[in-house]
């Protein structure tokens, strides 16, 4: 890979969900405990929800958020394709300093740890990783 694109990949996923949409729409509301133990509901599957909840309203858009499809904006990695750029698990840092990206179509978000939290769980359910 050229490293000029891997720091460019590695700027656009630092970045990822930001989008101007979701400072007009409330995160997902958490499952209530009851209700999600009857239903056999973890709270990883809530993470995950809520992750992929946020990325389809702040970053569909631009990527291609599930496990196929092509990403909107032809510079915007397809999430199930980060891991060949980013460690997942790696962004959750960024995301809580805040960091952004020089990529001019992305705008600056700042994320709550619970969001961080559900993003990256659900960014790790995506990755189209090859069978070992």
């Amino acid at each position: 890979m050229r490293p000029g694109f891997a720091l460019l990949s590695l700027c656009v996923a630092l970045a990822l969900p930001a989008c101007t949409k979701v400072a007009d729409e409330p995160p997902p509301e958490p499952v209530p405990a009851a209700s999600a133990d009857a239903a056999g509901i973890t709270e990883q599957d809530e993470l995950v929800g809520r992750g992929e909840a946020i990325a389809e309203v702040a970053c569909a858009d631009c990527h291609a958020i599930g496990a196929d499809g092509e990403s909107p904006h032809a510079e915007a990695p397809p999430f199930r394709l980060l891991y060949q750029t980013v460690e997942i698990g790696a962004l959750k840092d960024a995301f809580a300093a805040g960091r952004v990206t020089d990529h001019p179509d992305m705008p600056d978000w700042v994320f709550e740890p619970v969001d961080i939290d559900g993003l990256i769980a659900y960014l790790e359910t995506v990755q189209a990783r090859s069978p070992e």
